[in-house]
């Protein structure tokens, strides 16, 4: 939860029209409606939670409430409730947290997905006096993934994305009790 909320904090902070960040190319068929669901966090940055997943429930002005909810390294619940808002783009949306007022935003693009398998995401944020801060997530419909695909993903994210390879880390999804979405 302090990472969530930390990366808010950065992220609100700075905007991405500060410094140059790779802007992911539109991949063939973009439908941004399609990622509407459950996804279940394969890999991503450290955060002190298991369990991890992201649901993108549709709205009626064609934007997402984006919720991720996971547990806590105690067992207790941790949820957050965000906004998606579409962009201009079919590959990126801006995330904001409905719980405060604040007008800042981070926007996440889609570097790949199927729509019926995977989706990674990746987001990137130019700190001035500092380099870019790179995140990256790889998610799938299931919770499970290949190794190999992992491992194509996260090369995908490091390669070309430039996001560190050391905070690409497994989250675990064994042993789990998923909560509904409220």
């Amino acid at each position: 939860m302090k990472m969530i909320a930390t990366l808010f904090v950065v992220f609100a902070f700075a905007s991405q029209a500060f410094g140059q960040c790779t802007v992911p190319p539109s991949f063939s068929c973009p439908n941004i409606t399609k990622i509407a669901g459950r996804w279940y966090e394969i890999a991503g940055p450290i955060h002190d939670l298991a369990c991890v997943t992201m649901d993108f429930t549709p709205r009626e002005d064609g934007n997402f409430n984006y919720t991720i909810i996971g547990a806590k390294s105690d067992g207790s619940k941790f949820s957050q409730h965000l906004l998606a808002t579409r962009t201009g783009l079919e590959n990126s949306f801006n995330v904001s947290d409905m719980s405060t007022n604040t007008t800042s935003q981070i926007t996440y693009y889609i570097a790949n997905t199927d729509y019926d398998n995977f989706l990674v995401l990746y987001a990137c944020v130019y700190l001035p006096g500092y380099s870019n801060f790179l995140s990256g997530s790889i998610f799938s419909r299931t919770n499970t993934m290949s190794d190999g695909d992992v491992y194509k993903l996260k090369n995908l994210l490091v390669d070309t994305y430039g996001v560190p390879s050391d905070s690409l880390v497994a989250i675990t999804q064994k042993g789990c009790k998923y909560w509904p979405v409220f």
